[in-house]
């Protein structure tokens, strides 16, 4: 029996794995297909434990992408009852940050704070683990949301300096974004720029489709303040076009943040000439929006 359980057990880490990758790739059917596979494999085989709990919390993540909040919520409580049973003081510490994730998608931004500090208390308790970075990037983005700029900065710059220290590349691309969106919304365009530029690269690298939907719409932002308008709309629309791909639903909070930009951009020509680059935008692939995105300067 113990010799049938074994290669189940790595099966099913394998299944974890890969289901992990295409989530954070943005491949939502393929994470979800997955990960309902492992969860089969492990009800069979009896092995529950903190990979089904982590299969569980991928499940989650593709429902609250999709903006299937109450789903989400009951996956994200299972796994979290799953943790606790293994000890898995670790996976609790991801779970809290998938519950605040979702508070933060629902607008109960006090609650998604509070799970967030609960995160990161545990985190720093566990010596410097990995979550530990990406609940600094969390709570700093709730911060942005705020409107709290300062403290936003502060609590990112912090994320990708330990995230940078880690030499960890997943969670950087996030963190690097909403760092550039932290110093667009205080004025420092060439900053902002910098960060979502980096930002692409690394979510092309990582195949990350969401974060890169976000560092476009940044550059996108700071293209209109530059004037370049048709700049503007083409990512834009390229943005938008991900997002779709993706499925993922911004939250009003984070639509109000572009909202200024792209409506000045928009008013600052023909209303044919926008139309046509946000389609263009929009026909673009993946590595061409980032190539775009990155390469092309209008003037620059």
């Amino acid at each position: 029996k113990a010799e049938e359980r074994a290669p189940v057990a790595v099966r099913l880490k394998a299944l974890e794995s890969l289901s992990w990758l295409a989530d954070l790739q943005g491949d939502l059917e393929r994470a979800e297909v997955v990960a309902e596979e492992g969860l089969a494999l492990s009800a069979e085989a009896g092995i529950g434990g903190s990979v089904a709990a982590s299969l569980r919390g991928i499940l989650a993540d593709v429902a609250e992408t999709r903006g299937d909040y109450e789903r989400a919520e009951r996956l994200y409580e299972d796994s979290l009852e799953l943790y606790r049973e293994a000890g898995d003081r670790r996976g609790i510490a991801w779970i809290l940050g998938g519950l605040g994730n979702l508070s933060n998608d629902r607008s109960d931004y006090g609650r998604a704070k509070e799970l967030y500090e609960e995160g990161l208390a545990l985190s720093r308790e566990l010596g410097g683990a990995e979550p530990y970075g990406l609940f600094l990037n969390s709570l700093g983005h709730v911060y942005l949301l705020d409107g709290d700029h300062e403290r936003a900065m502060a609590l990112t710059e912090e994320a990708v300096a330990l995230l940078r220290r880690q030499g960890r590349r997943g969670g950087l691309e996030y963190a690097l974004d909403n760092l550039g969106w932290a110093a667009l919304l205080r004025g420092d365009h060439e900053l902002s720029e910098t960060l979502h530029e980096e930002s692409l690269m690394l979510c092309r690298e990582l195949g990350d489709r969401l974060i890169a939907s976000e560092s476009l719409e940044g550059l996108a932002c700071s293209a209109g303040v530059r004037g370049e308008a048709k700049r503007a709309a083409r990512l834009f629309g390229a943005a938008e076009a991900l997002r779709e791909m993706v499925g993922y639903q911004q939250v009003p909070r984070e639509g109000a943040l572009r909202e200024p930009y792209l409506k000045a951009a928009h008013a600052s020509i023909e209303e044919s000439a926008w139309e046509e680059a946000w389609q263009l935008g929009r026909e673009m692939t993946f590595e061409d929006a980032v190539y775009y995105a990155v390469k092309h300067n209008d003037g620059r």
